[in-house]
Parts: structure tokens; C-alpha cells; sequence
């Protein structure tokens, strides 16, 4: 009789132990069908292209969260699944020319085809008069490449001039990170820089190569309704206009004030650049309405067993474009590539939680709104944080995940930052996957996506995905396919899920190897560093003492 109840309570044992529901990784309910059903029905036209502040986000979050719900996740905001995210939504007109008044003679630039501009400022009217017209570089100021463009130039009632990217960027010194595009290159650093030297303001040049889009996108964006938080103060402390000139128009600018584009930018990459005012005065008006709306993100948590004060962050925005212009007679911009893949990743990584012991440190899986106005849910989280950022350990985030199937490698975006490269590495390679480094480092997209306002408190980060090496093309063919993407299929109505054509098993093999970081690091007592030259370095250190 004994024997016979040992044998049963042995076979029960085995059950359990081996019950996927009970496995610690949780691998084994990652599944592709789960995540077809998400992209699916995210990307349908019935979304209407997941714009915020639109009928459908409220479909979009319901739908998020009640995923969350059946999942197993408690709401993660004081016994809600939302945080609500208060936006000021502007819309802008612009004057039909931006007027340049140049030794050469009066030069013209027509809205949209030569010029853009826009500002968060809460007036009605603003009007650069004459304003004087300051070449400053780059516009940067880092302390720890000896730079300032301004060199405490009085740019008060001024407009600045500046390239985009940094001084890096096509030399051969690797001044700065070479073609690796710091945060100084990025444009809302730029706009952010010339407020607090006190410019008016703010004109960048606008170059494929270095800003990582064509004019397209700047133009199409023109006079679109714009978003932001919404601000304590009116944006006051902001340039009164921020935009961007093409090149061409750049071209005959400088030419007016007798130098060549090209010197002009041979002049801005040395290292003791000093600020030019040039002999030219810009003159243009903008009239903008103001309304102040709430979004929403969505948040789900598993707490953590041992230390529940600490948390592993995944994030994943939910919005797009909505409807917008109409191209070859469809006008939904469906965003299934982006977002609707990396939400499916990551509600399915959240199921892989659910099926395993409950972590150490919580968990937080965090769909953030209006990620395409200029990550504006992440940055109001990072700001109004659940957990405070000294207590959170690492943000995994993606972001354009491709339906190619499997990937043989695995691309840091940001790689070389921190030591959370050496957890992707140990995963992948338990895949048999290689790292890869970002094929673009110069578009700087470790800066444009929703760990970033984590990475500025300075929170270790992750921005990976299969990429570069697809196994069903090879390499050469894979990034082929991903160039013609970005020049017809990224932010078009083009954006859509084929489930006869497109392969999800890549996107089901980064969500098991992403779930097993984030476990690693959830079952862990480690505190993830930043590398020595990272540029964040300082601001962990800050917020850990």
C-alpha cells in the first residue's frame, strides 16, 4: 500500500513539475497563433489606425487591456489598467513663404516644399520680424567633447541655423561615435538646446543621409495636427518656431552669404567651431488653435515574490497614424508592423510570466500612447513612474518588428551602451542566434523609440528584434527587403498584415528570447551598468544613491 501511494505521489510530482503551466521559463505557451490574433485584429481597418485622442483608441485600449485581464495581469495603476496621459493637441498653419532678406537679395521658401515649421508655444500668433539669422554648427554644447556651437553668444529674439546629426557623423576619427549618432544629433535635442540658450528660433538642415528620412516625412508632417504633453507653463520656456529648410534651400541660403553648402559644413565639424552671424534677416508668421485631451496607457503587472519594490519594464506603444492621406485609394494607415507586432510580442511574453513561478522582482508590461508624436506616453510614465526609476532594474522595448520568419541574428539597436547587451547575447546564442549591431547607427533610432525617455533617468535598456539576417533570404536579400520597407511601406496605408504572405515566427522567436532576459533579470539580484562612455552613465548613478 505504501509503495502504491509513493508511486502516486511521485507520478503527481512529475505531472506538476513538467506541467507547462508550471515550468519557471513559461516558454512553452508562447505561441504564433496568439500572436497572429493580436496583429490581426489590431491592424484591421476597424482600428482606423489607432489614432489617440480618435474613437479608436478607445476600442484599441479596451481591447489591450482586456487581453491583459484574461492574461492574468492585475492592473498596474492603483486597481486600473489605464494611466491617463493629459495632451495638448496643436494645429498650425503656417505663413505660405518663410522670407530671407540676404545680401544677395530676398529669398522665398515655399511652405512644405522648401520649408516647415511648428511650435508647442500656447500663443495664438508668432511672428519672426527680421530676425537675426545664427549659424551655430550643430547647435550642441557636450562638455565631454570639449563642444559648445554657441560659445555664450547672446541669442536672445535670434534663429538659429544648424545641421542635423552631430560632427560624427561621415568623418573617419570617430569624432564623437563616428556614424553612431549620439543623442546631441537628434533633432528634438537640437530644438531643446536653442530654447535654453533663449533663440526664438530653431531651423535644421534637413539631409537624407544624416537624418535617416527623406523629406517626405519632414513635409508630410507640415501643418498636421501635433501633440504633446500637456505643459504647466505654455510652452513658454520653447523657441517660438522649430523646423527644419531642405538642403536645396540651404544650398542658396549659404550661396547668398557667399559660401558653399559644402563649406559650411566642413566648418561646423571642427572641433573649435564658433558661432557666425550671417548678413541675413528671416521673417514668417504661424497661427495655431490649442486643445487639452487625455490619452491613455495601458499597464498590467505581475508583483514581484521576493522583492515586489522592484520591477523589469516591457514596453510597446500602441498608436499610429490613423486615417491620413490617401494613397492608391486607401487612406487607413493600419500600423501592423508598427505597432501592432510589438503589442502582440509582448501580451504573449506576458503570458509566458503568467505560466511560470511568479518572478522575484515584479513585472510591468507598459502600451504606451502617442509613441509617434514623439514618445509622449513613455515620457509621461517616466515622469509619473509607478515604481520610482531608481527601483527599476531595465526597460526591454521594440518597436517595427518584420514578418520575414526566423532571424539568425539579433540586433541591438544602441548596442555598446550597457551590460544588457551580454544578457541578449546569452539568449541568442541559446537560440543559435548572433548579436548584430544597428546596420544604421546614424539614424539614431535608440532615441526614437519608447525606452528612451527610461534611458534619459537613466535606466538600462534593450531595443531588439530580429533584423538584418532573416533565415529564409540571407543577409544580402534581408536587407534588400528591409530598405524597400522604409522607403514604401513604413508610415503608408501599405502597413498591413497578409497572413497568406507573412511569416510570424521570427517575431514568436524574439518574444521567447526577450521572456527569458526579462526573467533573467526578474529572478535575479543584478543591477544591469551602463558602459563607461555611455552618455547615461551619470544619471543612473545619480538616481542610485
Amino acid at each position: 500500500m505504501r509503495v502504491e501511494i509513493f508511486l502516486i505521489l511521485l507520478s503527481a510530482i512529475l505531472v506538476f513539475s513538467c506541467s507547462p503551466a508550471t515550468k519557471k521559463d513559461g516558454e512553452a505557451v508562447i505561441e504564433y497563433k496568439n500572436i497572429e490574433k493580436h496583429i490581426a485584429e489590431l491592424s484591421s481597418d476597424r482600428y482606423q489606425g489607432r489614432m489617440p485622442l480618435t474613437a479608436s483608441e478607445g476600442i484599441t485600449v479596451d481591447y489591450i487591456a482586456a487581453q491583459m485581464k484574461e492574461i492574468g495581469l492585475e492592473p498596474a495603476d492603483s486597481g486600473k489598467y489605464f494611466q491617463e496621459v493629459p495632451l495638448l493637441a496643436v494645429s498650425s498653419k503656417i505663413s505660405n513663404t518663410l522670407d530671407f532678406d540676404t545680401p544677395k537679395g530676398k529669398l522665398k521658401f515655399d511652405k512644405l516644399v522648401d520649408y516647415v515649421t511648428f511650435s508647442r508655444r500656447m500663443d495664438a500668433e508668432q511672428t519672426l520680424d527680421q530676425s537675426e539669422l545664427v549659424f551655430a554648427g550643430f547647435g550642441i554644447t557636450a562638455p565631454e567633447y570639449a563642444r559648445d556651437d554657441f560659445q555664450g553668444m547672446d541669442l536672445k529674439g535670434k534663429t538659429i541655423l544648424v545641421f542635423v546629426n552631430d560632427p560624427g557623423y561621415g568623418t573617419s576619427d570617430a569624432y564623437f561615435k563616428g556614424n553612431t549618432m549620439t543623442y546631441y544629433g537628434r533633432w528634438t535635442y537640437k530644438f531643446e538646446e536653442a530654447a535654453r540658450r533663449g533663440a526664438k528660433g530653431c531651423l535644421i538642415i534637413h539631409e537624407t543621409g544624416p537624418a535617416g528620412y527623406p523629406w517626405q516625412v519632414v513635409s508630410n508632417n507640415g501643418e498636421s495636427t501635433k501633440l504633446y504633453l500637456k505643459p504647466d507653463n505654455g510652452y513658454q520656456d520653447r523657441c517660438s518656431f522649430e523646423g527644419w529648410i531642405s538642403q536645396t534651400a540651404a544650398e542658396q541660403l549659404f550661396s547668398s552669404c557667399g559660401m558653399s553648402f559644402d563649406m559650411a559644413k566642413k566648418m561646423a565639424i571642427q572641433k573649435d567651431f564658433k558661432p557666425i552671424t550671417l548678413p541675413v534677416k528671416v521673417s514668417g508668421w504661424m497661427k495655431s488653435t490649442f486643445e487639452t485631451k487625455a490619452s491613455r496607457n495601458v499597464c498590467g503587472l505581475i508583483r514581484g515574490s521576493k522583492y515586489p519594490d522592484e520591477v523589469v519594464v516591457y514596453t510597446a506603444h500602441w498608436d499610429h497614424l490613423g486615417v491620413g492621406k490617401k494613397v492608391k485609394n486607401d487612406s487607413i494607415y493600419n500600423g501592423a508592423t508598427d505597432n501592432a507586432s510589438a503589442v502582440a510580442w509582448m501580451l504573449e511574453i506576458a503570458r509566458g510570466f503568467k505560466a511560470g513561478l511568479p518572478p522575484e522582482r515584479s513585472v510591468l508590461f507598459l502600451s504606451v500612447t502617442s509613441e509617434e508624436s514623439g514618445l509622449l506616453g513613455s515620457s509621461y510614465y517616466a515622469e509619473h513612474p509607478f515604481f520610482p526609476m531608481a527601483k527599476t532594474v531595465a526597460c526591454i522595448n521594440t518597436d517595427v518588428m518584420m514578418f520575414l520568419g526566423k532571424f539568425k541574428d539579433v540586433m541591438l539597436t544602441g548596442s555598446g551602451q550597457s551590460e544588457l547587451d551580454e544578457w541578449v547575447r546569452k539568449e541568442a546564442e541559446k537560440q543559435g542566434r548572433y548579436i548584430a549591431p544597428d546596420p544604421n547607427p546614424e539614424n539614431g533610432m535608440y532615441f526614437r523609440s519608447d525606452q528612451f525617455p527610461f534611458v534619459k533617468k537613466g535606466v538600462p535598456a534593450i531595443y531588439a528584434k530580429g533584423y538584418t539576417d532573416a533565415e529564409k533570404y540571407g543577409k544580402a536579400e534581408t536587407m534588400k527587403i528591409v530598405d524597400r520597407y522604409w522607403k514604401e511601406t513604413y508610415h503608408s496605408p501599405f502597413d498591413e498584415y497578409h497572413p497568406a504572405t507573412d511569416d510570424l515566427n521570427g517575431i514568436v522567436e524574439d518574444a521567447k528570447l526577450l521572456y527569458h532576459v526579462g526573467a533573467d533579470l526578474a529572478n535575479s539580484e543584478a543591477w544591469p551598468a551602463w558602459n563607461a562612455d555611455s552618455e547615461f552613465k551619470s544619471a543612473r548613478e545619480i538616481s542610485r544613491k
